[in-house]
């Protein structure tokens, strides 16, 4: 799932850096894959809080997912 994302994540970073305005969104569009991310974690998981443990879940993709907003 993450190599599929990583594949359009790059897409949005060559497409959007070019550009002063695509450089202010692109930081948000990163905290946004990772709170999606870390939704669809914690319901397969069975997670109570809907929004907990993102700090596992960031320790778990940080080599693996491709940072756009950098």
């Amino acid at each position: 799932m993450v190599k599929g994302l990583n594949r359009i994540l790059q897409g949005f970073k060559n497409y959007y850096s070019l550009s002063s305005i695509g450089q202010k969104w692109l930081g948000k569009i990163d905290w946004y894959v990772l709170e999606r991310l870390n939704l669809f974690w914690n319901k397969k998981r069975n997670v109570r809080k809907k929004h907990g443990r993102i700090k596992d879940l960031m320790k778990k993709i940080t080599y693996t997912l491709v940072k756009v907003g950098s």
